[in-house]
């Protein structure tokens, strides 16, 4: 099985995704943490496919599993920034940031930044809670408006 779950990524490598979806759909009996990188393949191969929905669901259904997968987290917030659902985008962000570490998110938090400094981010609570987690992961932007 393990064997399947190489074949299934190195198709996905080659962005082959369908093909890698139907060996990932058909594994079973693996254990929890092959289980979780399959859950965690299965929604990138939906996300690179546009299937944002079936994105999301199935990096829930690993988060679940596994709130700390900051790549589950992301896949999710990327599908509902896709699906213009900025709303519950920035509420996975921050639900996962608020119980994790933030890796892969500085950047995004930096991206965050930049939209609050440009005025497209009005909202005083979202914009305090970005900040705040921003300063917590020593996040910062260039302002070429301060001196």
């Amino acid at each position: 099985m393990m064997n399947q779950l190489h074949e299934a990524k190195n198709l996905m490598d080659n962005e082959q995704y369908m093909p890698a979806i139907t060996i990932l759909q058909n594994l079973n009996g693996l254990s929890p943490k092959a289980e979780n990188y399959r859950l965690l393949f299965m929604s990138n191969c939906w996300h690179k496919l546009g299937e944002y929905q079936w994105a999301i669901d199935i990096a829930d259904n690993l988060l679940q599993r596994d709130e700390h997968n900051e790549l589950a987290s992301q896949i999710k917030y990327l599908s509902y920034c896709e699906l213009k659902d900025f709303d519950n985008a920035l509420k996975e962000m921050l639900r996962f940031l608020s119980c994790n570490e933030a890796d892969l998110y500085k950047v995004t938090l930096e991206e965050l930044l930049t939209d609050i400094r440009d005025g497209f981010i009005n909202d005083e609570d979202i914009v305090s809670k970005i900040k705040g987690f921003a300063l917590k992961y020593d996040v910062t932007i260039d302002n070429p408006n301060s001196k």
